[in-house]
């Protein structure tokens, strides 16, 4: 896929930096940045939509504590 990206000329120069100090071209950089944003959104959506799935019956901050053996 093929993206064309009209983004602020500091953005610009600061991705291109980036790039450059890991010795890589650009396209690259930014090929494995958004992927690895994605992967790490699609996770997180994953979880959450498991979690939602099958709710577990919630605890008071109370009950919390005592769990922990934070009340005396």
């Amino acid at each position: 896929m093929t993206l064309i990206l009209d983004v602020p000329e500091e953005i610009e120069a600061q991705l291109t930096a980036a790039a450059q100090a890991r010795g890589m071209p650009l396209s690259d950089y930014l090929r494995d940045f958004i992927v690895g944003h994605y992967e790490e959104d699609s996770d997180d959506l994953r979880t959450v939509t498991e979690r939602l799935s099958d709710p577990q019956p919630g605890i008071t901050s109370n009950q919390l504590r005592k769990n922990l053996g934070l009340d005396s």
